[in-house]
């Protein structure tokens, strides 16, 4: 396995912008795949009834989020494992969700801290086959140092996507006054998905400035 130099990484606020925007064109046709999906979804779900679609649309989520990551970091030469390592990623949602949204419910910036510090560890997982606590570990220790400009992109991602959500605010209505069932809300499940899709890009690009490097030729020479 790659090792983490002794001392953290200075991270480039504009570099860690710009490289969560280019993943997303990296990968644009499976994040507009996954945005389809949702929004077929939106008018599929209500024709359902009240069925248990709720563990059907999170199996999906967390399906689709997967097959996120592991486009983009193949397509990065990031990817160091053939394998699906699914019940490490589903875990580590599980494992993070309840202390984030504790966080974010104090005030909130104690959730966007732990935002921050654990943004990379989806990535570590996909990547390479890391365990639930040790890529939550491995996350903690790469942005060490970097904290601040982590939850300063996380907070400005969520501001764009209000903006977004602003703006696209009136095309629920004008759907359902063309006879769409009310409960279809395809605009609205794929803005709530937007902050997601913006996150996994951010992680991605985290885990590229941050994560592990191969050192062999500077332990070498150095």
């Amino acid at each position: 396995m790659n090792a983490f130099p002794a001392a953290p990484r200075e991270l480039d606020f504009g570099a860690l912008l710009s490289l969560t925007f280019a993943n997303l064109r990296l990968v644009w046709w499976q994040v507009l795949s996954y945005l389809a999906v949702v929004a077929v979804l939106a008018f599929a779900v209500p024709l359902a009834g009240d069925g248990p679609t709720g563990l059907l649309g999170l199996g999906l989520y967390l399906g689709g989020q997967y097959w996120l990551y592991h486009s983009l970091l193949k397509a990065r030469g990031l990817l160091e494992t053939s394998r699906i390592h699914a019940l490490g990623f589903v875990g580590l949602a599980a494992v993070l969700f309840f202390p984030i949204m504790f966080g974010l419910a104090l005030f909130v910036l104690p959730g966007l801290f732990l935002v921050a510090r654990w943004i990379a560890a989806p990535a570590f997982i996909v990547a390479r086959g890391e365990g639930v606590f040790p890529a939550a570990r491995l996350s903690w220790q790469a942005v060490r140092g970097n904290t601040g400009k982590l939850a300063a992109a996380v907070a400005l991602l969520f501001v764009l996507v209000s903006v977004i959500g602003g703006l696209s605010g009136g095309v629920d209505v004008t759907l359902s006054d063309l006879g769409v069932d009310r409960r279809a809300q395809p605009i609205d499940l794929i803005q709530a998905q937007l902050f997601p899709v913006l996150l996994f890009a951010l992680s991605c690009a985290t885990y590229d400035l941050l994560g592990p490097r191969d050192n062999s030729i500077e332990e070498v020479f150095g």
